[in-house]
């Protein structure tokens, strides 16, 4: 599997691939299929675009901040990435 990095995509491959996810953007934030923006559930914020994290393996989208990373490896272990 290839890490790809989304902070060097533009801003255009980023709204590709989260169309491709079957999530969307009002420019700014990630919205999910129910029209909602999309909530990092580590630290209760809205997902920005440009700071979004996808981790290898998972769809869950959330923001790319050591909290965040860190509590989603505690929850899914070490092997999640």
């Amino acid at each position: 599997m290839e890490l790809v990095s989304l902070s060097s995509m533009s801003k255009e491959s980023k709204l590709l691939l989260l169309n491709e996810l079957g999530y969307a953007s009002d420019e700014t934030y990630v919205i999910d299929r129910k029209g909602n923006k999309v909530i990092d559930k580590y630290i209760d914020q809205p997902v920005k675009v440009d700071n979004m994290l996808i981790l290898p393996g998972s769809t869950i989208i959330i923001d790319n901040n050591h909290l965040s990373i860190a509590a989603y490896l505690e929850e899914y272990g070490d092997d999640a990435i």
